[in-house]
């Protein structure tokens, strides 16, 4: 069914692609297969994401459900994992998960997941949070996450066409998505098999279903 629907998305986007779709390297980046994204192989492009001076990652990152939630955060459906982060310091700390931090599966078997929108979750004095992280999926033909899925920290993803979907989702409610198209528009970039000459006509499909989400 995700793969049914990504594919449905890209193919409105083929059916009115032509050869005047050039893109204008100054405004909208062309959409080239990503690395470790859609079924593209390879390492996520990025920057390392560093927790914050005294929060430490107990454990693994896992599918399995954790309690007490002491945080949920993340607006997607299909990558939905469970981590706890301790605060060591002697005072509280903030923890910023930024949009565009991504999710690796350990098996590679799973969705790799990726944040649309940036979160902080203040972590008290001494305690250990339990964190509850909706990710939005990265690669629509793999699995969903499971209880026994496995997942680390991957980079905050720079490839141009995530860093200009993120740009335009910026000032969106994800929250109020009620259609969950978001995933969809995910999809059209990070499992997008057009032609990269084309990138322009996928860009327009974006802005038109993005411009329909609800502002913030």
């Amino acid at each position: 069914m995700r793969k049914l629907l990504m594919m449905a998305f890209v193919g409105l986007a083929l059916f009115s692609c032509s050869k005047k779709d050039k893109v204008d390297s100054n405004e909208e980046p062309r959409i080239n297969p990503i690395p470790g994204l859609g079924d593209n192989p390879g390492d996520i492009p990025g920057t390392a994401f560093v927790l914050p001076q005294g929060i430490v990652l107990e454990g693994t990152i896992t599918g399995e459900s954790l309690n007490p939630l002491c945080k949920e955060v993340g607006t997607g459906r299909f990558v939905d994992v469970y981590l706890i982060l301790k605060n060591t310091a002697s005072t509280a700390v903030n923890v910023t998960l930024p949009a565009g931090l991504t999710l690796q599966s350990v098996s590679g078997e799973d969705q790799n997941g990726i944040l649309a929108d940036s979160y902080d979750i203040s972590i008290a004095q001494g305690t250990a949070c339990i964190v509850k992280l909706n990710a939005y999926c990265a690669n629509a033909s793999k699995h969903p996450s499971s209880y026994t899925s496995r997942y680390t920290f991957g980079p905050i993803c720079n490839a141009p066409a995530i860093t200009y979907l993120l740009k335009l989702l910026k000032n969106k409610d994800l929250s109020k998505d009620e259609d969950h198209s978001t995933q969809g528009i995910i999809w059209m970039i990070t499992d997008n098999g057009t032609d990269p000459e084309h990138s322009g006509t996928v860009w327009k499909l974006v802005k038109e279903r993005i411009a329909l989400l609800p502002n913030k």
